[in-house]
């Protein structure tokens, strides 16, 4: 049975989380903190397919799924302040009204998820993570092909400003349908200018970017990503796994950016299992420390 709680509200603009427990008798007492993608302009937090969330709750994984204010009507840096309370929220419920044993938890992200879980990892937070799984993310924005024209997306109706106007709002945004949003992001794609939709101050980028001697600190990772991605390059995950000094990477060959949306492809089960095991491992060494 999950629950949603609401950690911050602001102008009658809740921003909430909805908690999935582990199965009890298999609980392993630690927490993932997920964190949906969509390119920081669309998506909610409970996108998670059930069949992958039922094998971590089954495995003995609680989740805790996390909402966050939305590009380009709210910046990175209010993006990322915002999952900061949603963390410490955790780190002050988990026990007493999430009624768990400990509040470890390892953050998770899909595609922009995954972005935030490593910008996360280098801030200040309450409580550090335990690991963090990356599908298909990403930890720099000072990536060539965010600055530039995709030639993937060019292949696409083109978009215009007028066109896409209407779907930007005054108001914070914390779910939006892809559907509704994904205009906003190919027009960006298409120009070449993402980035301006998430920062104003390009002088920004190195805060919200990890460097070599960043990634080297980071708590252990799981990494996947297919060789086919067309959104995020291969590539960035292939130098992670080699700088990165704790990692597991488990590559995909010949599938899309988002290769799990598709649960009836096995090689979405097999990573989460591969995942999972990840976690089971993690668990032993933190347990030994």
């Amino acid at each position: 049975m999950s629950t949603i709680y609401t950690y911050t509200k602001d102008n009658d603009s809740p921003l909430q989380m909805t908690f999935f427990p582990a199965i009890p008798e298999y609980d392993k007492h630690c927490t993932l903190l997920y964190l949906h993608g969509g390119a920081l302009i669309y998506g909610e937090r409970d996108d998670l397919p059930i069949l992958y969330r039922e094998m971590f709750l089954s495995a003995g994984y609680s989740i805790l799924t996390i909402d966050y204010p939305l590009a380009p009507e709210e910046p990175l840096p209010v993006i990322v302040e915002s999952i900061i309370e949603g963390i410490d929220w955790f780190s002050t419920h988990a026990k007493n009204t999430l009624k768990s044993q400990s509040s470890d938890y390892v953050l998770f992200g899909r595609s922009a998820g995954a972005y935030l879980s490593f910008v996360l990892a280098k801030q200040l937070l309450p409580i550090s993570p335990k690991g963090i799984i990356s599908f298909y993310g990403y930890s720099s924005l000072i990536e060539t092909s965010f600055t530039n024209p995709s030639s993937y997306y060019n292949q696409f109706p083109k978009v215009t400003n007028s066109s896409i106007s209407h779907l930007i709002k005054t108001t914070r945004q914390a779910n939006a349908s892809i559907q509704d949003r994904f205009p906003i992001y190919l027009r960006a794609r298409q120009m070449g200018s993402w980035l301006s939709l998430l920062l104003s101050d390009r002088s920004l980028l190195n805060d919200y970017s990890l460097n070599e001697v960043e990634l080297k600190k980071l708590p252990p990772v799981f990494l996947t990503a297919s060789s086919a991605d067309q959104d995020v390059p291969y590539s960035v995950s292939q130098q992670l796994s080699q700088i990165i000094p704790k990692v597991q990477f488990h590559p995909v060959l010949g599938l899309p950016h988002d290769f799990d949306a598709d649960t009836t492809n096995p090689a979405g089960k097999r990573v989460y299992q591969a995942a999972i095991n990840w976690l089971d491992q993690l668990q032993v060494v933190n347990n030994r420390a």
